[in-house]
């Protein structure tokens, strides 16, 4: 399962401008999710964007005092409009947009294109600014995906807000929360499962609430203790969720504390989608190879790298390759299913401009190392390292990270996982 943020649509669209041509004097996005991606992008080049049905009427959102709008007043004046949905799987919606555009006959040129899709090259697209194969999930529709039919889903902090400490008190305050919660992540899919450290005596009110705001589900499991104190004294509110996800039929669990979510993925050895970070956090790996009992030095690599001159370069032997300017392409951090096929799309692209790839990951994988046509570089976690303190880890990590941005001479990085200043704080805390 690949998961996308809102982070992650953002940073594409940075990653993925240089693809576009450079008069684009408007913005259009496909309803409802091209929106966003269009919204962003034109805050991010600094041009005006409006939707799919205003432009065939002829309207153009109204312009903010730093948009670019010297070209043209409204719809009837623009040039070259970029046409933009934030994925494209059967290419549906795309098609229907063609229709309307070519219906309301505008003298304007239409560039296509979409932030993520199936492939690099897709027919009627004119640029893919990402490759992300399914099964894929977005924060932005993660609560309409058809995925929830095969999902445990937590209801405090997902469904609804969660209580503050003084509604949560097992009491008369408790209930009223319970009757007036305010909803937050309004599914309209068919959830198999709402698994929630609620306590059995709430099933009534608890089942009250869901009727109330049309929640369809098909399970309703909660923790049969009699007060919050015994559930607080056991302190076992992930571990019984992971215990249900881990015997269920579902193949994730959407959770909204990120502590609760490591745990229950440890635990249940199956993937945890986290609102509170929105991230999805995968099972722990087996002991890395870098936990050796023989003795490591983490420092002596530093040495080295300060004593490096400041012009050293690294040295590529194929002549061809070298005069390449060279991409770093970085997966830090959690790694979901198919990122492999990911980091080798990538490459494919590099290579294809011309462009001489590394690649950098956070975790050794023996099948990308041994298949790769070009380098792997590894940036080490704070669990590979366990004598550091936190001090000594960033100092390390980020010295490596330079190192390599000077020791290849890098042109660009594109950036597929955390980002580096992401990853380093996840690690550290």
């Amino acid at each position: 399962m690949q998961y996308r943020s809102i982070s992650d649509l953002h940073r594409a669209i940075v990653n993925g401008l240089h693809m576009l041509p450079r008069d684009i004097d408007l913005v259009v996005g496909i309803p409802r999710s091209g929106l966003l991606a269009a919204n962003m992008l034109g805050l991010v080049a600094n041009l005006p964007m409006t939707d799919l049905d205003s432009f065939v009427e002829g309207r153009v959102y109204s312009f903010g005092a730093t948009k670019n709008t010297a070209t043209f007043r409204g719809a009837s004046d623009v040039r070259k409009v970029l046409v933009l949905d934030d994925s494209i799987n059967t290419g549906g919606a795309m098609r229907q947009a063609k229709a309307k555009l070519l219906a309301c006959e505008s003298p304007a040129q239409f560039v296509f294109a979409a932030v993520y899709g199936l492939g690099d090259r897709v027919e009627g697209v004119d640029f893919i600014f990402e490759v992300v194969e399914q099964p894929r999930l977005f924060q932005w529709n993660f609560m309409h995906h058809g995925l929830l039919s095969k999902a445990c889903v937590d209801i405090d902090g997902v469904l609804c807000l969660d209580p503050t400490e003084a509604e949560n008190d097992d009491g008369p305050t408790y209930d009223s929360f319970l009757r007036n919660a305010r909803a937050l992540h309004k599914p309209t899919r068919f959830i198999a499962y709402l698994v929630t450290s609620r306590l059995e005596k709430y099933r009534s009110l608890t089942e009250t609430w869901l009727r109330t705001n049309a929640i369809d589900y098909g399970k309703l499991v909660m923790l049969d203790l009699p007060t919050a104190t015994e559930r607080r004294r056991r302190g076992i509110h992930a571990g019984f969720k992971a215990a249900f996800y881990r015997q269920s039929d579902a193949e994730i669990f959407i959770e909204s504390s990120l502590r609760q979510a490591t745990e229950i993925a440890s635990i249940s050895n199956k993937p945890v989608l986290c609102t509170e970070t929105h991230q999805m956090v995968l099972p722990t790996p087996l002991r890395s190879l870098f936990r050796m009992r023989i003795p490591f030095d983490a420092f002596a690599f530093l040495k080295r790298a300060q004593a490096m001159p400041e012009e050293l370069r690294y040295t590529i032997a194929d002549a061809q390759n070298r005069a390449k300017s060279r991409t770093l392409v970085t997966w830090l951090g959690p790694r979901p299913d198919g990122f492999v096929d990911a980091i080798e799309s990538v490459r494919r692209i590099c290579v294809a401009k011309n462009e001489y790839p590394i690649i950098v990951l956070s975790e050794f994988h023996q099948e990308l190392m041994s298949q790769a046509d070009t380098p792997v570089e590894f940036i080490p976690q704070v669990r590979h390292l366990p004598s550091l303190s936190a001090g000594q880890y960033q100092d390390y990590a980020r010295r490596r990270h330079d190192l390599m941005l000077r020791k290849w001479a890098i042109s660009r990085e594109i950036t597929l996982g955390l980002g580096f200043e992401e990853f380093l704080a996840e690690q550290l805390s």
